[in-house]
């Protein structure tokens, strides 16, 4: 348990648990787009023949989309709930 009265900010915060920022880079591909962390792919999305949209994880296929926003949440709410 914290002791709040006696503790300092710094006190506090080394507590907590360290949150890490991400940056997902979103590149174009020849299918569709591919959604990079560093140099690891994390997950693709290909723009299909009846212009929907999967999302791929790990070289599965996680669900079809008809448009490209939903598509792109969905990937990267697979990628987070993966780490």
């Amino acid at each position: 348990m914290l002791d709040l009265k006696n503790a300092t900010f710094l006190g506090i915060i080394g507590t907590m648990s360290k949150k890490k920022e991400t940056e997902i880079q979103i590149s174009d591909s020849k299918d569709g787009v591919v959604l990079t962390v560093g140099k690891k792919t994390v997950a693709e999305i290909k723009n299909t023949a009846d212009d929907s949209f999967d999302v791929i994880v790990n070289g599965k296929h996680i669900k079809t989309f008809k448009a490209y926003p939903e598509a792109l949440e969905e990937a990267i709410k697979t990628y987070n709930l993966a780490l």
